[in-house]
């Protein structure tokens, strides 16, 4: 008899850095920027598509997803890149 998984269609618990890792005082980013970062999981690594929040000289706070759905993790600062907006005309 097949077993029913319990978690499908929940989204990945984000393993965030210790504070002690983030190094220096955290600024918050006004207004948050676009970026892609690279997100350590339980079981993967996974790239999002998010904002930077807040960040550090070692580490930035990045959120993806939506509404109730957001979800943050502190990241190293190098698997963090701007993402590009709308291009100008």
């Amino acid at each position: 008899m097949a077993r029913r998984r319990r978690d499908r269609g929940l989204p990945p618990v984000a393993t965030s850095l210790p504070p002690e890792a983030r190094g220096g005082p955290a600024v918050d980013v006004t207004p948050p920027l676009p970026v892609r970062a690279w997100v350590q999981t339980r079981v993967a690594l996974i790239r999002v598509e998010g904002r930077a929040l807040c960040e550090t000289p070692d580490a930035v706070l990045v959120e993806w997803g939506s509404g109730q759905a957001a979800t943050d993790a502190w990241v190293w600062r190098s698997g963090v890149r701007h993402r590009r907006t709308a291009l100008a005309d």
